[in-house]
């Protein structure tokens, strides 16, 4: 008799857990649904997930950066800049936002910031520091070889021919290594010149190089 209570009871808390269960997983669908399909990856992420691992996916997603910058300067200033061009303003204006420098370092690691950045130009006002013409100055204190030197090719060779750029460097590697890679492109390093705990280098772009 006891055994039968007790097979009734566990019955009926077996069948009660199971109603409670079902109950939930209904309200779970029907109250959490539409936020997952709000939160849905868009078209970009979609297509980056895809690529990963692919060969040229990281200079696929530099140029992807550089024709988000050029696009943003076509939507507010209703100007086509070239994309080398505009990568290289929004690139030497190091703006703490969007730190594109280190993005570029490893394109691969920092796909979703990328993603976020092509979305946000479509919508956000060109900040007041890119509003100026081509960047005169790029400063590179504090960014290891080969970064460095990688970064400075890329706003060389966004510049107009003839263009002149200061850059500053960390005594050590980056003052043996940028000058020899910039040269090396064909560029010119006008002058050296050593402040308070760095370089300050001066090069002219060459026409018809990079």
């Amino acid at each position: 008799m006891l055994h039968s209570e007790l097979a009734a009871k566990y019955r009926n808390l077996h069948g009660s857990l199971l109603h409670c269960g079902r109950d939930f997983i209904e309200k779970f669908i029907k109250y959490k649904w539409p936020v997952t399909v709000k939160n849905e990856k868009h078209a970009l992420e979609k297509w980056m997930d895809a690529q990963k691992g692919n060969p040229g996916f990281e200079i696929a997603l530099r140029k992807l950066i550089s024709f988000a910058c050029s696009e943003w300067y076509r939507r507010e200033n209703l100007v086509t800049i070239a994309p080398e061009e505009a990568l290289a303003r929004v690139l030497a204006a190091n703006l703490s936002d969007y730190p594109l420098g280190m993005w570029l370092d490893s394109p691969a690691r920092f796909a979703p910031e990328i993603a976020d950045f092509c979305e946000r130009t479509k919508v956000e006002p060109l900040p007041e520091t890119l509003k100026g013409g081509v960047p005169t100055l790029l400063d590179l204190r504090g960014v290891v070889c080969p970064n460095n030197a990688m970064r400075s090719r890329l706003v060389m060779s966004g510049l107009p021919d003839g263009a002149e750029l200061e850059i500053y460097l960390d005594e050590g590697s980056p003052i043996e290594n940028v000058p020899g890679a910039l040269v090396a492109d064909g560029h010119v390093v006008k002058k050296r010149q050593k402040k308070e705990g760095f370089w300050s280098i001066s090069v002219v772009k060459r026409p018809g190089r990079v």
